[in-house]
């Protein structure tokens, strides 16, 4: 190969285009990406680990059963929020005020298609409830990397594209989210969407044609993207600070936007009013309390929310936004690639899609960085973590930032550069080859979830009888029976029973070890179950309290019920 002379200018991505087809490639990607589900969906899987998967999920059951968006997980602050606003509690069908819809909605479907399997037997270690969303979060993430893969070609090159989309596939966490029944990878989808369309949008800017149709139609998708979490609206509040800086007629474009992201979400915020009298039904409480302390602490009220404090939230968003600081490489799944964006920021690139692209990114990865600092975001597979929807973005920019460094180390010999661009791939996939290579531990997420040994309360309780549990997602989900939130006292707990607030008493108290295996004198004595802890205790005691019979249960009796009656013994 001719040696270019000196003083050539190095370009933004100089990825050749020789080897392979890219037809090959785009082949053995997609033979790559199948197998990869296939392994993660039915050796990988054992079932959801996260309440708010589960919550979503029997949300989404009780729509496909064609009784509206209402919930089978019942919280103590829920019924606090319909008195409060005046609203009658209904006996059935409780609505459902805190998850955000699309989700769920999205997940009706296809559960719809296996109702006749609903009932979980003693012989179904993973719940087919379980693995069908996962297969549609699975096919939402390769509906992604399609898209995303013409979003890389928009900014960069084909190449660029590939090789980026295949350090998406080979990222371990993208398939964690996959299987954890949480909407990431719905929301990944439609933000590549408003991505692509954002694209769609620049390019009419620089031909000078109208950007209306196209900024119409991403405020739309964004729309969409808040309805699957809240924190998609300060994504699209970083794009909407933009559009009117970049775009002509910024006014009337602003202004489509805006209307365009109100027609999607007004109707959820005029519905959550209607019900609850508020907007934002329970999720604003979320801004003014601890990180991941709703099922644990405030929701289990009967007596009001916990009062805002301007202090205490200050300082809870500066330890969420420290915190992603430190944990950024492990929020970007531990790919080395994508962690390079930071590194391409001090590059200008000759691209001009890739460089007017840029400064958009950036506001929107900011918006979320800070949704998610006052949300709160503690670990990395959970609700609240949606640094993952950047990674694609983060990659092709990474990618395309080391190939400029490689090219001005002036070495010409194409296998090298394919040796250096499998080593960026390697790195990439190391966490995915060590989940694969290590295997799951368990056939079953315990503790504290055995499906099965949660499923028979379905069979000792009648659909129009009340349970009373510390994990009312899974007893809703598996059981397919009404749960409620364990109280924060004894007296709320017999205020809801004695008075029929739900139209019926509770006939059963079921706990797992997500109380029992808590710290005995910090977390149970002096903590949050102070009140309960006659009851977590072993033996309980039982004397006075209205349930007093009860049975411990598998696995190694970790798991306790009481009821009103012996209801284990007249079954066989």
């Amino acid at each position: 190969m001719k040696k270019p002379p000196k003083g050539t200018p190095a370009v933004s991505t100089p990825i050749s285009r020789e080897g392979p087809s890219i037809d090959i490639r785009s082949v053995a990607l997609v033979i790559l990406a199948v197998s990869l589900a296939f392994v993660y969906l039915f050796v990988q899987f054992r079932g959801f680990s996260i309440s708010a998967a589960m919550d979503q999920a029997q949300i989404s059951r009780e729509i496909a059963k064609g009784n509206g968006y209402t919930t089978q997980y019942i919280r103590p602050l829920a019924i606090w929020q319909l008195e409060h606003a005046g609203k009658p509690i209904p006996s059935h069908h409780f609505p459902e005020f805190l998850q955000s819809p699309l989700h769920p909605l999205v997940n009706a479907f296809p559960l719809k298609l296996v109702q006749t399997d609903w009932k979980l037997t003693p012989l179904d270690i993973v719940y087919i409830g379980d693995r069908m969303i996962a297969g549609v979060s699975i096919l939402f993430f390769l509906l992604a990397v399609i898209v995303w893969y013409f979003v890389g070609a928009t900014l960069f090159d084909k190449k660029t594209a590939l090789i980026g989309c295949t350090a998406l596939i080979l990222t371990d966490m993208m398939w964690q989210f996959s299987l954890s029944g949480l909407p990431q990878m719905l929301m990944l989808f439609l933000f590549g969407c408003t991505t692509w369309l954002t694209l769609r949008a620049i390019e009419c800017r620089d031909l000078g044609t109208s950007t209306l149709l196209h900024i119409f139609a991403c405020s739309l998708v964004f729309g969409l993207l808040t309805l699957a979490h809240v924190v998609g609206f300060w994504i699209f509040l970083g794009w909407l600070i933009f559009v009117p800086f970049y775009f002509r007629r910024r006014s009337l474009n602003t202004l489509v936007a805006i209307l365009g992201f109100v027609l999607v979400v007004g109707p959820w915020l005029a519905r959550n009013h209607y019900i609850c009298g508020n907007p934002l039904g329970l999720a604003g409480y979320e801004m003014i309390t601890p990180p991941g302390s709703a099922e644990t602490e405030y929701m289990r009220t009967l007596v009001g929310p916990p009062l805002f404090s301007a202090s205490a939230m200050f300082k809870r968003f500066g330890t969420a936004l420290n915190y992603q600081v430190g944990h950024i490489f492990d929020f970007l799944g531990m790919n080395a690639m994508a962690l390079m964006f930071f590194a391409s920021l001090l590059h200008r690139f000759k691209l001009s899609n890739a460089a007017s692209f840029r400064p958009i990114l950036l506001l929107m990865w900011f918006g979320a960085f800070l949704g998610m600092g006052v949300f709160g975001v503690t670990e990395n597979i959970s609700p609240n973590q949606f640094h993952i929807l950047f990674v694609p973005l983060f990659l092709f920019y990474g990618l395309s930032f080391l190939m400029v460094l490689w090219t001005r180390l002036e070495i010409h010999n194409p296998k090298f550069k394919s040796a250096f661009i499998a080593l960026l791939l390697l790195l990439c996939a190391l966490p995915l080859i060590g989940t694969l290579l290590s295997g799951p531990d368990r056939a079953i997420q315990w503790p504290p979830y055995v499906p099965p040994f949660i499923a028979i309360l379905g069979d000792w309780f009648e659909e129009n009888e009340a349970i009373c549990s510390d994990m009312p997602w899974a007893v809703a989900w598996y059981a397919q029976r009404q749960s409620l939130l364990l109280p924060k006292t004894v007296k709320q707990f017999n205020r809801i029973s004695d008075y029929r607030l739900l139209g019926k008493s509770l006939t059963g108290l079921y706990l797992s070890p997500l109380t029992g295996n808590r710290s005995l004198f910090s977390e149970v004595y002096k903590g949050a179950y102070t009140d309960w802890v006659f009851l977590i205790m072993r033996p309980p005691e039982v004397a006075g309290f209205s349930l007093p019979v009860f049975t411990p249960l598998p696995i190694d009796g970790e798991c306790i019920l009481f009821s009103d009656r012996n209801r284990w013994s007249r079954r066989n």
